[in-house]
């Protein structure tokens, strides 16, 4: 007699891909407020949630790019001191979803490519969010913290995607 199950195999694996998306943005939410905003270029840290959200959504698709920024935005929200929910990170991760890898035959550079340019309007957006609330100057925010996080971004991102395309490719994720 045949076995019923509820759970298949293409359940299965897109149940492990959800659960490693939401594992790895509270391990890199962990490793950005613990280390890297420690290291400090151009007055500004480097982004590795923009950078995981990124990655997410252009190898695993924007349902994954977009669970990972709503997860990173929630530890952001409820965790740090400014309690604003940043809508950026999911929208990010959705935009890198929908640009799809297929379009593009060098994965890496394209990868590195988005990381750059997410960063302005991804200041942009934090900046006016965080400007309802607090007096910010956008202007300051976009040419000084968004060009160091697009730099820093660009010099960490060939290492996050080796390094995470190795780790997807060894748990069988792609």
């Amino acid at each position: 007699m045949a076995e019923i199950t509820f759970i298949s195999n293409k359940t299965r694996k897109e149940t492990s891909r959800y659960l490693f998306v939401i594992i790895f943005a509270v391990i890199t939410w962990i490793l950005q407020v613990s280390i890297l905003n420690r290291i400090i270029l151009f007055d500004t840290a480097p982004n590795l949630m923009l950078i995981t959200t990124v990655f997410f959504g252009l190898i695993a698709g924007p349902l994954n790019g977009t669970i990972s920024g709503i997860i990173i935005s929630f530890l952001s929200a409820s965790i740090l001191y400014d309690h604003i929910f940043y809508f950026s990170y999911p929208l990010i991760g959705l935009c890198a979803g929908l640009l799809t890898k297929n379009l593009f035959s060098d994965e890496l550079l394209f990868f590195i490519l988005l990381t750059f340019l997410f960063a302005f309007p991804f200041e942009l957006f934090n900046g006016w969010q965080y400007s309802l609330i607090n007096p910010v100057n956008i202007t300051h925010r976009i040419i000084e913290v968004g060009f160091g996080t697009a730099v820093l971004n660009l010099i960490i991102s060939p290492f996050f995607y080796l390094i995470m395309n190795f780790i997807t490719k060894k748990l069988k994720l792609r």
